[in-house]
């Protein structure tokens, strides 16, 4: 019985475990990421950390008002291996093919 219950709570504390792994990798960083290029304007609200969003391209103004990081990227799919951090606040025109936020 006592090995029962020991295994039981192992197992339990695993699938705990395992779920706040799974709810930090969801996590959202708070605010949105402004994108304009000439007539084209586009917020996208509560980035997800870690996924990848298209973006506008060549002369692309790109505003960061989460709190966190994202990582400006000339191609479409955030694996170039050239890439422009834009912190929580910051703004500039580039070529954003993609970005992706940290946080």
């Amino acid at each position: 019985m006592r090995l029962r219950s020991r295994a039981l709570l192992a197992v339990t504390a695993g699938v705990l475990a395992l779920s706040f792994v799974n709810l930090s990798s969801a996590s959202a960083a708070p605010g949105y990421v402004r994108m304009d290029r000439a007539l084209l304007h586009i917020d996208i609200a509560d980035p997800k950390a870690g996924q990848c969003y298209s973006g506008l391209g060549e002369g692309t103004e790109i505003t960061n008002f989460t709190t966190g990081t994202i990582l400006l990227f000339p191609d479409k799919n955030c694996t170039a291996r050239v890439f422009e951090p834009l912190d929580a606040g910051e703004s500039r025109t580039a070529n954003v093919g993609s970005f992706l936020p940290l946080d």
